[in-house]
């Protein structure tokens, strides 16, 4: 039967409002430290009433890794901002809350695309390529770099999501490492940028090269080479090859090449069949 006018099962859906300003979700391995850093978050204006705490409680075994964590994150927060951080971290000034309000505010002014925001991380450059602002619980303050800078990763200890971007990890990376990396890399292809501010925090820890880091490297190392790699993108209409060098991308379009190709993966297909 052919429906004529829109049935009351049909959903008209809108964009709803945001239950909370601020999701603020950490993975849990020390329950007293996590809760110094709820104090600290509590103190610098980051109430209940507008913000809501998850956590995944890690401290007797692995629930989740980072990146299926963090994806539960994602996924479950109400608010309009997501905070991943970890539970070594401390908000140092009482006023962090507004500050964060007022930082958030001047990047939708400059770059109203941004979807990741970050204390530290890195630019897609060798030289100068770190950029932060930190302390340290020896009173030392590390800053370097000029902030706002836009950057292509973005170090694990805070980052602010934005939550309309719907962003998530990669599901073939797995660990602890490595996934300021990939919201970043996730965020870039879906046409948002991300950011170090200057935000200051408290992080108790200097990082740790051990050899699951090594290991996380690795994994993330072959996945993007291979993900990044040159090669033919078809749909059923269009086709057309695809890489960062626009001289292999010159020639690999060409109508003479493509025909070259083609044949040469006829040829190996008809081989494969015959073996």
């Amino acid at each position: 039967m052919a429906i004529t006018i829109l049935s009351t099962f049909v959903k008209n859906i809108r964009p709803s409002a945001y239950k909370f300003r601020y999701t603020i979700c950490t993975l849990v391995t020390r329950h007293e430290e996590y809760a110094e850093m709820l104090g600290s978050f509590i103190e610098a204006g980051f109430d209940t009433d507008i913000c809501e705490y998850l956590m995944i409680n890690n401290s007797e075994g692995n629930t989740a890794d980072a990146y299926d964590g963090i994806n539960l994150f994602l996924q479950d927060a109400q608010g309009e901002y997501i905070i991943v951080c970890h539970q070594d971290i401390l908000l140092i000034n009482k006023e962090s809350k507004q500050l964060l309000d007022q930082r958030i505010a001047e990047m939708t002014k400059l770059d109203p695309k941004w979807a990741v925001l970050g204390n530290a991380g890195a630019v897609d450059r060798l030289y100068k390529r770190n950029v932060f602002k930190i302390a340290y619980p020896n009173g030392k303050i590390d800053i370097k770099g000029d902030l706002p800078q836009k950057v292509c990763s973005v170090d694990e200890n805070f980052i602010v999501i934005k939550k309309s971007a719907n962003l998530s990890l990669s599901s073939d990376i797995g660990g602890f490492h490595f996934y300021g990396l990939d919201i970043c890399m996730g965020a870039e292809f879906r046409g948002y940028t991300c950011y170090v501010i200057d935000f200051l925090l408290l992080h108790k820890s200097l990082g740790n090269v051990d050899e699951t880091f090594k290991r996380s490297f690795k994994v993330v190392k072959n996945k993007y080479t291979h993900f990044l790699r040159g090669r033919y993108v078809n749909t059923t209409i269009a086709s057309f090859y695809l890489s960062g060098s626009p001289i292999k991308n010159a020639i690999f379009n060409t109508r003479l090449f493509r025909r070259v190709i083609k044949t040469f993966e006829e040829i190996k297909a008809k081989l494969n069949r015959a073996k």
